[in-house]
Formats: structure tokens, C-alpha cells, sequence
């Protein structure tokens, strides 16, 4: 297949974070030239008829060739035809069966692969001959009727299609099997979903087949049982969750993918004798509505409150009922959630009990373990299957790293958040230890993330701008395959560093673009389209509100200095009229009134519920972004309240005072040093210890990262913390101290887990024992023990007393 070199080098650049204006200048003709190239065509399959296994096939193998025919059918306006084999003139064949039914004529086409290939699940043989007959022979062979499925699947991203063109790309001869045996996805319809409640069954089936496509092999739904869900309350749910979840179980068979259930149990339910007796009664009930369940996943937290001593006895039993239903149903636990005294408590368990009962163990979020922990801790007897979050950006499992604040504030933390490079990344970071994924998503935002994950759990080794050409090619059409992956490299590159800094934004919205004005009606009205143009726009938009805001706070601040003589509150109502501008004077209104045509369509398209008020989202964190695309980006409310508390001072020399402690706020003083932690996208930071870091610890575990979610009020600096997960500790190292001079530390303690800390210099002198934020949010002062920076090097440790973990929004080291 050829590559164009040009588009691969712009692909490679996506990836740097920071580069020069005269690189932006090429990416962006890089891009354009992508966008417009036309794609290299194949063989025509045009009139090409298809030979089956005809009544002996598998069901699954059948529902193999229907979804075939049918996807090709959408795409080109081409139907094709069975045949009992293959016709001697120059028609074009296509063959789909399992290696067991293959018919006749294709066992003579060429080699399959050797018994040992052929016994590998879901594997397959995808092969264009164009010799043996003088029309070419596509054979799409599965090792299993499921292998069947895959083979349709992979086919499917290797054609290219359009209204009356159906072409193969050659050369094409695979032969494949999956690295992990579990690679799904959580599908879960309930109201916390930003476009799932929204779906019916058939939009449901053409997701579940659009997964396929990229090697989805199981599904997990959502049990009606969630107590923190009411589904009633939903006025955009079109089928009751009781039928819903059956029919999804039906469909999922139908295709032999495997059906997971997520089930959370709560303590209530557990030790209560009557509730007990009672709620086993109502999940055999639930389990009898499901047409299979091939595994049930309880979560130890989130939602579930019963500690592991209480949990393992009733599993036991629930287990007895599940499989009473399903004899053969898996019942697996995740380890979310577990305290720090209930953890060792499981691996103990585990380990001297060994339960027969049980059938393997989940790594979720918000788990204390690293993964690497967690598999050595569990018997090798109980698989460890991977249960990542791909849904969302921050105040998650795995938050992109250092984002730039105005895109937390803005996007928040469920927007449309395709990270095709970085979701590969973690999913070979952490697949080596498991038996495969099904990731948490709660909606189509993350829709590129799940194809990555699927394809990863294929082949770790997978070309992902490939996968993302085929992504484009299959979803949005063969004439911008291209232009929609290197769109969602670019994208992805958007939230690298500083939002600032980064004038790539502006390029990538330039590429998205340049599809949209090209693209026909039938395009336009793509979902997956849609959500490449929406980002685009809102990123640009944000961008273009952040230089904008910025440099009005620059003015605010000049204006504070500069007009002092006419007197403070001159000067401070100078100051807040010009902050006014933000909402007086508008930045990019063309953009703005874009993104929410953009949000309009995706609801139409495919449900997506980008707003509280104006779709029905179930909260401003589950994909809400319109509600929180106007959030100040600059530090206005903290201004305006200083403003307000400084102009009942005493008097003028009063309140000038208290302006300059404003203005001079971040400054150290000399020979000082200043950090303002959790905003590492603009390099504020400085003395922050990273290590391990993301490369190796993405879930940041053991790591240091940004976290989004302090107070509304006040500092914007107070809102994004720099924190650390349970008992790790939150490290700064400084280097260059004067060895003769004492020193103070100043901190503003903030964040939404109110954490209680410790804090210890150089492992061994305690600066201060369990201290919290203030109340209201304000610097803390403590001295630092001479002895500690007297090399000239000062580490600092804290650690947990209660809360999650460790959080610090702002610190100064001051040299007295």
C-alpha cells in the first residue's frame, strides 16, 4: 500500500509539543496537501458476488456476511449478490466463512496458515488474489465463526467506498490473531451518559458493529441496578433500561461478542439479612433478562461502600444465583476503591483461600496499586483484566498531562477528547500485565480512544496514523481518510503545553476547515466529522479568548501601576472596567456561534448532550462543555474581590498598600523562588518532582500531576493543584540556596479533597505536622530549619494524613 511521504512527515510533527512559527507554517501546508489528496485506488469489487457457506454457516457467521452486505450497502449504494461458488468469468468474489466451511474452490486460492494459526480465537486470513482468476478473489476466513466476524471487520477498513465505487486496497494478505484475549468496551445506558440515554437499539447495533470493525470482542452493559441512576428522571432515554439491557444482550450475541455486566453492590445490601435475602432474589431477576451473560464485574468503590470482608462472602453467593441462570457466567472484582487496610486484606484472601468461586480480578481507577503490584499480589490462578478510563480528561484514572488550565476550566472533563497517540501509549504500558481491557466510557465523546484500544489489544505494535486513515476512510469516506487523521493527530496536539504558545491550534483548526468547506451534505452530516470540526473550533475559540483575556489582565495591572496618582479607587475601577471587556467586548463571535451550530448537529446526529439546559446533560462534568466554554481565563474574580474587600481600608496610603500586595503577589522576593503547581503547561513549576512521570506511570500512581478542581472563588492559581494519589508523597527539590541564609516557606493549601498533610525537609525535619487548606483559602507560613538548606539544596516531602492524597496550589521559598 502506498504511503504519501509528505503527510507522514506533517504526522510526525503533530507529535512535538513545542515547535517554531516557520514549522507551524509548513505543518499547515502540510496538512491542507493531505486533506485534498486523493486516495490511491484498488481493484474494483463493483458487481462482485459473494460465495458463503450458504445454510451450513454458523449463525455468528451469518450475521458475519449480513453485516458485510449491509455496511457496503450504506457506503456505496451496491448490493451484493450470494453465489454457490465462484463464476468462471471476470467477476470479482468475495468469499466469507469459517476455515471449516470454506467452500471448495477457495481452498485452492493459496496456503492457509498451519493447524497451530488456525486454532487461535477470533483469528482469520484476509487475502486479495488476483491470479488465480481473471477477476480478483477476496478471501475473508475466519479461524471461528467470531474470527469470521473480525475478518468482515478488517475488511471493512481495507475497502474503499463511496456512492457506486467499492475498491480493495492490494497488497492484502493477513494473517492475524488478537494479543489479548479481552478487548471491549463499557456501553452503558443510563442518564450519567453524555449521548448513550439518547440512543435506541439500532443505534446501539451500528455502534457495536462500528467497534467490530477495529476488533471489539465484548461489551459490558450497565445493570438498572446502579442506585446512584434514575432513570425516570431522563426525558432522553427512548426504551426503558429493563428492556434496553436485554435487547443489547440479544444483539451482542447475535455478532458472539461477549456480554459483561456491571454490577455495583452496596453495603446496605449486604449486611442487612432482609435486604440481602431480598436483593439476591431481584439480580437473579436481572440476570434472567439478559439472553447471556458471559461475566459479571462488581466494583469494590465507585459506586460500592462494603469492605472485602463483608464483599467475598456475599460474592460467594451471588455467584451461586448467577450461574443458576448462566452456568457458565464469570464473576469477576475489581479493586477500586479498597482502603488502605482493606487492600492487603483481599491479596491475603485470595492467597490462602484461593475461592473457586471467583474468576479473576479488575484494575480500575482510583485504585491504590500500581498495576504491576496488583498482578504480583493476585495468585496467577485469577486472570487480571484491565478496566481503564477513556472517557475522560481530568480528575480521572488517567488525566492528560500537563493540559493547560483554560482548556480545564473550558472542556472540563468529559469533552470530545480523541487521544489516539497517548491512549496507545497507556494501553502498552499497562496491557503486558493483564489479559486485555474493556475501558470505562460514558459516551461517544471518546469514540477514537475506544477504536485505539481495541486495535492495541490486537497489535500493541499497530501504525496508529494507519489505524486513524482506515478510522477516517471506514467512518467519514475514502476522500478523507487523510484529512481526518492527521486532523485528530493535530487535535490531539491542540493540548500539548501551553495553550498560549501553541499556534498549531490555529493550524488545526485551518486543516478542519479546509474538509468542512469541501465536504458534500451527506459529510456534514457525519457525527464522527462533526466532533473533529466542534474541537477544532472550540479550541481556537478558547485560544483566541486566552491571548484575549491575558493581555486584558496585562492592562488591568499596568493600569493599577500606572495610574496611582489620580488615587487607588481611580485606579482599581480603571482597572475592573478594563477586565469588563472580557463581556463588553467579545473575541470571535463567528467561532462561538459555530461551535454551538456544531453542538445542534451533534445532538440531531448522534445525542450528544453538550449542555445542561439546551440538551438535557445529566451534569456540567459529563460532557457540558457549552455550559463552561465562557469561564474566566484570567484572574478578574480574585481582582475584583480584592478590589471590593481593599476599598473599605482605612485610608488611600491603605489601599495602594494592598494593590501592591496584589500585583507583587507571586513575586519571591530576592533570592526567593516561587511555584505555582498544577499549571505545568506554562512551565510554573520549576521545582516540582515529576519522576517517575507518565511515560512509565500514567495513571500517576507514584507520580506527581496537575490536578483541575480547587475552589471557585478566588485565585485561579487555587483551582489546579499539584497532587499525589494516596500514599505517595508530592516532592520539591531546589538546588542553589544560599548555604549562609535562613529560610521560609509560604504555601496556599487548596483542592477537592481538602487533604490534611505532612511535611518534612530533606526526609528528616518536620516542617509541619497535619495541616489543612484555610478556611477561607490563604497562605500559611512555616520556617525551615536552617540545617536543611545550609548544602544549598532544600527537598520537601508531604504526605497524606487524610484525604486522597497531598494537595499544594501555590509556594514561595523566601530567603530572609
Amino acid at each position: 500500500m502506498r504511503r504519501d511521504s509528505s503527510c507522514s512527515e506533517v504526522a510526525r510533527m503533530s507529535v512535538v509539543p513545542h515547535i517554531l512559527i516557520f514549522v507551524f507554517v509548513l505543518m499547515a501546508f502540510g496538512l491542507a496537501a493531505c486533506a485534498n489528496s486523493s486516495p490511491p485506488a484498488g481493484p474494483s469489487l463493483r458487481g462482485a458476488v459473494l460465495v458463503t457457506a450458504g445454510p451450513s454457516a454458523d449463525p455468528v457467521e451469518k450475521k458475519a456476511v449480513q453485516m458485510f452486505v449491509e455496511e457496503v450497502q450504506k457506503r456505496t449504494g451496491l448490493t451484493l449478490q450470494e453465489a454457490p461458488g465462484a463464476p468462471a468469468d471476470q467477476t470479482p468474489v468475495i468469499v466469507v466463512a469459517t476455515r471449516a466451511r470454506l467452500p471448495a474452490f477457495a481452498q485452492q486460492l493459496g496456503a492457509l496458515p498451519g493447524e497451530d494459526q488456525a486454532a487461535a480465537v477470533d483469528g482469520y486470513v484476509l487475502r486479495v488474489d488476483t491470479q488465480a482468476r481473471p477477476a480478483p478473489t477476496v478471501l475473508a476466513i475466519g479461524n471461528d465463526p467470531r474470527g469470521t466476524v473480525f475478518a468482515v471487520g478488517r475488511l471493512l477498513r481495507a475497502l474503499y467506498m463511496s456512492s457506486g465505487r467499492l475498491e480493495v486496497e492490494v497488497p492484502l494478505d493477513l494473517v492475524e490473531k488478537p494479543m489479548y484475549a479481552i478487548r471491549g468496551h463499557q456501553l452503558g445506558y443510563r442518564p450519567k451518559a453524555n449521548s448513550y440515554d439518547k440512543w435506541d437499539v439500532a443505534r446501539y447495533e451500528q455502534y457495536i458493529r462500528d467497534l467490530i470493525v477495529f476488533g471489539t470482542s465484548a461489551v459490558e452493559l450497565l445493570s438498572p441496578f446502579d442506585p446512584d441512576d434514575s432513570a425516570s428522571s431522563n426525558a432522553n432515554m427512548p426504551v426503558p433500561p429493563e428492556q434496553m439491557e436485554s435487547e443489547l444482550s440479544r444483539v451482542l450475541a447475535s455478532y458472539g461478542l461477549d456480554v459483561w455486566l456491571w454490577l455495583p453492590v452496596r453495603r446496605r445490601d449486604v449486611v442487612d439479612p432482609e435486604r440481602r435475602r431480598a436483593g439476591l432474589e431481584a439480580r437473579r431477576e436481572v440476570f434472567r433478562r439478559y439472553v447471556k451473560i458471559d461475566h459479571l464485574i462488581i466494583p469494590a468503590g465507585d459506586p460500592g461502600d462494603t469492605p472485602p470482608q463483608e464483599l467475598m462472602p456475599y460474592l460467594q453467593e451471588l455467584a451461586v444465583v448467577l450461574r443458576q441462570v448462566h452456568p457458565k457466567a464469570g464473576i469477576w472484582l475489581t479493586n477500586q476503591g479498597m482502603e488502605v487496610d482493606e487492600l492487603p486484606w483481599f491479596y491475603t484472601y485470595l492467597q490462602t483461600e484461593r475461592p473457586a468461586w471467583l474468576t479473576g480480578v479488575c484494575y480500575g481507577p482510583w485504585a491504590r496499586d500500581t498495576i504491576e503490584h496488583t498482578r504480583a499480589a493476585v495468585p496467577s490462578q485469577y486472570p487480571l483484566r484491565d478496566y481503564p478510563d477513556v472517557t475522560h480528561t481530568v480528575r480521572c484514572q488517567y488525566p492528560v498531562p500537563q493540559w493547560d488550565q483554560a482548556f480545564a476550566l473550558t472542556l472540563n472533563r468529559e469533552p470530545i477528547n480523541p487521544r489516539p497517540m497517548g491512549e496507545a501509549h497507556i494501553h502498552n504500558v499497562t496491557a503486558p500485565h493483564t489479559v486485555g481491557a474493556i475501558t470505562y466510557s460514558d459516551g461517544c465523546n471518546d469514540d477514537v480512544n475506544k477504536m485505539i484500544w481495541s486495535l492495541t489489544g490486537w497489535n500493541p505494535e499497530a501504525d496508529i496514523r494507519q489505524a486513524l486513515i482506515e478510522y477516517g476512510r471506514y467512518f467519514v469516506g475514502p476522500d478523507f481518510a487523510v484529512g481526518v487523521a492527521d486532523g485528530l493527530l493535530a487535535l490531539e496536539n491542540n493540548w500539548k503545553g501551553s495553550l498560549l504558545a501553541n499556534e498549531g491550534v490555529d493550524q488545526t483548526l485551518a486543516h478542519w476547515r479546509a474538509m468542512e468547506q469541501r465536504a458534500p451534505a451527506s459529510v456534514l452530516a457525519n457525527w464522527r466529522l462533526q466532533q473533529g470540526l466542534f474541537r477544532a473550533y472550540y479550541d481556537a475559540y478558547i485560544r483566541k479568548r486566552l491571548i484575549y483575556e491575558t493581555e486584558l489582565e496585562k492592562q488591568a495591572r499596568q493600569a493599577l501601576r500606572q495610574d496611582r496618582q489620580k488615587g487607588a479607587n481611580a485606579a482599581m475601577e480603571e482597572a475592573r472596567a478594563i477586565l469588563a471587556r472580557a463581556d463588553t467586548q467579545k473575541v470571535a463571535p463567528e467561532l462561538r456561534a459555530r461551535i454551538e451550530q456544531l453542538a445542534g448537529d451533534l445532538y440531531d446526529s448522534i445525542g450528544m448532550q453538550l449542555s445542561v439546559p439546551k440538551y438535557a446533560a445529566s451534569g456540567e462534568e459529563r460532557g457540558a462543555v457549552l455550559d463552561t466554554m465562557d469561564s474566566w481565563l484570567n484572574d478578574r474574580q480574585w481582582l475584583n474581590s480584592e478590589f471590593d474587600r481593599l476599598k473599605q481600608a482605612p485610608s488611600d496610603a491603605a489601599k495602594l498598600a494592598g494593590i501592591d500586595r496584589v500585583l507583587n503577589w507571586e513575586d519571591p522576593g530576592p533570592g526567593g523562588f516561587y511555584d505555582d503547581l498544577g499549571y505545568g503547561a506554562a512551565g510554573k513549576q520549576p521545582h516540582l518532582v515529576l519522576a517517575p512521570g507518565w511515560e512509565t506511570d500514567p495513571g500517576f500512581v507514584l507520580s506527581a500531576q496537575d490536578e483541575h478542581g480547587g475552589p471557585r472563588e478566588g485565585r485561579l492559581a487555587w483551582r489546579q493543584q499539584a497532587q499525589a494519589l494516596y500514599d505517595a508523597p508530592l516532592r520539591l527539590h531546589y538546588e542553589g540556596l544560599d548555604p549562609n541564609a535562613t529560610y521560609k516557606m509560604r504555601l496556599v493549601y487548596a483542592g477537592r479533597f481538602n487533604a490534611v498533610m505532612r511535611l518534612v525537609a530533606d526526609g528528616k525535619y518536620e516542617i509541619h505536622a497535619a495541616v489543612g487548606p484555610q478556611s477561607p483559602i490563604a497562605p500559611q507560613e512555616f520556617p525551615i530549619p536552617k540545617a536543611a538548606s545550609a548544602d544549598g539544596k532544600l527537598d520537601l516531602a508531604w504526605t497524606r494524613v487524610s484525604g486522597r492524597g497531598p494537595q499544594v496550589a501555590e509556594i514561595w521559598l523566601l530567603k530572609q
